[in-house]
């Protein structure tokens, strides 16, 4: 019983911790590049957009890259640099 115990509270804490929230820096909105120059540049990499939105300061994208697979990208507003990408 104990076993079972500890190895349901490891689960717990490492999913826990693999759902960190992605920050990005903060930048003033009128310097973000537009949604739509946004768009263009990361379909430009290849990536088929689903779903597109601003979370914690930075762009949220869900999206299906060159080989089907649905990803999760975090870009910083301004720069368009990648923060954060989760193929899932």
């Amino acid at each position: 019983m104990l076993k079972t115990t500890t190895l349901i509270a490891a689960l717990v804490y490492s999913t826990a911790a693999l759902a960190i929230d992605v920050t990005c820096p903060v930048h003033p909105t009128a310097e973000w590049l537009t949604e739509a120059n946004a768009r263009a540049q990361i379909e430009a990499q290849g990536y088929k957009i689903a779903k597109f939105e601003i979370d914690n300061n930075c762009y949220e994208v869900e999206a299906y890259n060159k080989d089907g697979r649905r990803t999760e990208l975090h870009y910083d507003t301004r720069t368009l640099a990648l923060i954060q990408q989760e193929v899932k």
